[in-house]
């Protein structure tokens, strides 16, 4: 076989390189833009706040692995052939996600308690578990990582390690679409029960305390932002798992125009629409405003006592006195 290593565009075929293609510098730029000012915002929150840290630390970490990528990727624009740079980029674009969904699952119990405990079909609590799905799926995409790139040579590109590795990263990656598809089924039954009981009551829950618990739009909002970002993901994660199940060196993976739209795209929105709605900001409801807008640590594990799945008894309008409407506590 030829070496690839003294390769350049009047020498050697570019579809000969491990990428297939030269990456477009307009769309490196533009991914790499966009989440050096994700990353930007979101430390912004993070220490104007001191809040939300579960969620800013991976989001910020999956953003910077982004920018590691995309970066790389950008300056393999003139020489696709730079095996070092192909795999350092090809490596941090796909453990990325990982850290994103692991956000998403850190918002969930405070969410579903907003929206009434009572809608959940498990603990509130429970739902971070699913991080562990995620774990142990980050460490078989290392795994296979490290596996397919460990005989790669500058002369002849991705080695035969490639197809022992790549399904391996394939399987870590299903791994997490199978952690996104449970909650993504866990969070829509959770939105259709509490849009059933609005459609009763006008309300979706009740607090012992405060009385009915509005919905703000900002947390609407940032429910809508939550879902779609999940779906983003789960939508990249089938997508790499085809890829990486056909290999590193099919057509699926050397397929640009797949790429940008299929993982690149859906992670940009998922990411940056879960900044934009950073829960510092849109993680509220009327109960919070009423007690002065701060985010009170044990207000989620006092709802959540007091709202248990199993003694829980929805308000009639038998609880609402004369002349009174659910409005009218809100």
């Amino acid at each position: 076989m030829k070496s690839i290593a003294p390769c350049n565009f009047d020498t050697c075929p570019v579809a000969a390189s491990p990428y297939g293609y030269p990456p477009s510098s307009a769309a490196g730029a533009l991914f790499l833009i966009i989440y050096i000012g994700a990353l930007i915002a979101c430390l912004i929150y993070t220490f104007n706040t001191k809040k939300w840290l579960e969620f800013s630390i991976p989001v910020s970490i999956a953003c910077l692995f982004e920018i590691i990528g995309y970066g790389v990727r950008l300056g393999s624009t003139p020489d696709p052939w730079n095996v070092t740079l192909y795999a350092t980029s090809t490596a941090f674009i796909i453990v990325a996600p990982a850290f994103v969904s692991a956000s998403i699952y850190f918002t969930i119990p405070e969410t579903v308690t907003i929206l009434g405990v009572e809608h959940s079909l498990v603990n509130v609590k429970r739902y971070p578990l699913l991080i562990w799905i995620d774990v142990l799926g980050f460490v078989l995409e290392v795994v296979g990582i490290v596996i397919s790139f460990s005989d790669l040579s500058a002369d002849t590109g991705l080695g035969p390690n490639a197809r022992i590795g790549s399904p391996i990263i394939a399987s870590g990656i299903a791994l997490q679409a199978l952690s996104l598809i449970c909650f993504i089924n866990l969070f829509v039954f959770v939105l259709f029960q509490a849009a059933v009981a609005y459609s009763k009551f006008g309300y979706t829950t009740f607090h012992p305390v405060h009385g009915y618990v509005p919905m703000a739009h900002r947390f609407k909002f940032f429910v809508a932002m939550l879902l779609l970002s999940a779906m983003c993901l789960f939508g990249r994660a089938l997508y790499q798992v085809i890829v990486l199940g056909s290999g590193l060196d099919s057509w699926t993976a050397k397929n640009q125009a797949l790429f940008a739209g299929l993982d690149s795209f859906l992670v940009a929105e998922a990411a940056v629409g879960l900044i934009v709605a950073h829960p510092v900001i849109f993680l509220r409801d009327g109960v919070e405003k009423r007690l002065g807008g701060s985010r009170n640590p044990s207000f989620v594990e006092e709802r959540a006592s007091q709202y248990s799945i199993d003694d829980y008894r929805p308000p009639t309008r038998q609880d609402v006195g004369p002349g009174q409407s659910p409005t009218n506590f809100i």
